[in-house]
């Protein structure tokens, strides 16, 4: 949980920052699913009392981005640490090379190597200084798996740099003989460095591959509406988002549904909120059953549903829609031996070139509310501007709506 609260607390200071406070508590609730409110109102009042600006911090307040961001770091650190590892291997095979040609009496031979040993632990220096200045620019998001192999790094870069100096020493031939000694303590020191970081390395990829697991769990969750089990809001935004682009790009037709359990406050009113749930509960249960596997269902919000019906048009998404429908109103639930009655109406839109995201939701949401004002449980369509009523032979005459 204290992970997730500091995902919240980046989140939130974001959505502060850019969107306003009173987006604070629907976008939190999005991003920690169960938790509920007790941990909203925990991590609302670590924010206030601190707020760090940043550029990664502003990122979070993009829905597109902001679950990535964590899972970026961790996929980074794996590719650091494996690319270190690999390097720690290239640099140990480096000194073990020169401690075999120690063993040569021509000293021209260990000259030579010892040369090209300096060029190869110089390169490995810098090799280090760059990666772990890239490992520690992703501490925020790993905090306590790096810190060890960090340190672990730092030393065995001090083991090199010693190793630098004794290797200098060969260049004078005079020198040689003295300094094969120093040498050879020099590489052992390295190689017991470098088995305890390799072990070290093993460790921290380990507990990266386990935040990585966490981190899908966690963004898997994010995208799930906790009381019926459909996808969320968010979920929606990203599958339109994808169904929208491939149009743009393709041409590829799609149809957004959306659906409204009909007077719901009249649930909650007359049995409570917690039959109101069971409603909710029951609806998304139809729904899930009922659909097709290229469709996409949601709970959009509230007592609403949403429908992404891909590859289809207008007329043939009626046809889907309305056995949602009409299979929701034989659905059955019972409350102290009464089986209580629910409908739905919907409203339905074909995405059209002039089209946006917002725009085709806001056509299906015209076309819902002429379903409502034509007396409920029935589909309409928004065709063009036009209201297509497909449950009766004319439009009635304007009525009040209510819930």
């Amino acid at each position: 949980m204290s992970d997730l609260l500091e995902t919240i607390n980046i989140a939130g200071q974001a959505i502060l920052a850019e969107e306003g406070a009173n987006l604070w508590t629907s976008e939190l609730r999005q991003i920690i699913g169960l938790a509920g409110y007790t941990a909203s109102v925990f991590a609302l009042g670590q924010l206030t009392a601190r707020i760090n600006w940043s550029a990664q911090v502003k990122r979070f307040s993009n829905p597109a981005t902001r679950p990535q961001i964590a899972s970026d770091s961790v996929v980074a650190c794996d590719d650091l640490l494996t690319e270190i590892k690999i390097q720690l291997d290239s640099h140990s095979d480096s000194t073990r090379r020169l401690n075999e040609h120690l063993e040569s009496s021509d000293h021209d031979v260990i000259r030579d190597q010892a040369k090209a040993t300096r060029e190869e632990n110089s390169q490995f220096k810098t090799f280090l200084d760059d990666r772990c200045i890239q490992l520690e620019s992703h501490a925020e998001n790993l905090r306590g798996a790096l810190k060890r192999v960090l340190q672990g790094l730092a030393g065995h870069r001090e083991r090199a740099s010693e190793l630098d100096d004794v290797l200098a020493k060969f260049e004078d031939c005079n020198e040689i003989e003295s300094a094969i000694t120093p040498l050879r303590e020099c590489i052992q020191k390295l190689h017991s460095d470098n088995q305890r970081l390799q072990s070290e390395l093993n460790r921290t990829r380990q507990a990266v591959s386990q935040q990585s697991q966490k981190l899908e769990q966690a963004h898997e969750e994010a995208r799930i509406d906790a009381l019926t089990g459909l996808a969320n809001r968010r979920a929606f935004d990203e599958q339109i988002r994808d169904i929208h682009t491939a149009y743009q790009n393709d041409e590829r037709p799609y149809v957004v549904a959306i659906l409204d359990v009909d007077h719901f406050k009249l649930f909650n009113d007359e049995h409570g909120h917690a039959t109101g749930d069971k409603v909710l509960e029951v609806v998304a249960k139809v729904l899930r059953s009922t659909q097709r596997n290229s469709d996409h269902v949601a709970r959009f919000g509230g007592e609403e549903f949403a429908i992404l019906l891909p590859f289809l048009s207008g007329e043939h998404g009626k046809s889907v829609v309305d056995r949602h429908r009409a299979k929701i109103e034989k659905a059955s639930l019972l409350l102290n031996g009464k089986n209580l009655h629910i409908t739905v109406s919907a409203g339905m839109a074909e995405v059209r070139p002039s089209d946006s995201i917002e725009t085709v939701i806001a056509r299906a949401d015209a076309a819902l509310y002429a379903a409502k004002a034509a007396g409920r449980n029935q589909t309409c369509l928004e065709d063009d501007g036009e209201i297509v009523y497909f449950n009766q032979l004319r439009p009635p005459e304007a009525l009040a709506v209510s819930q």
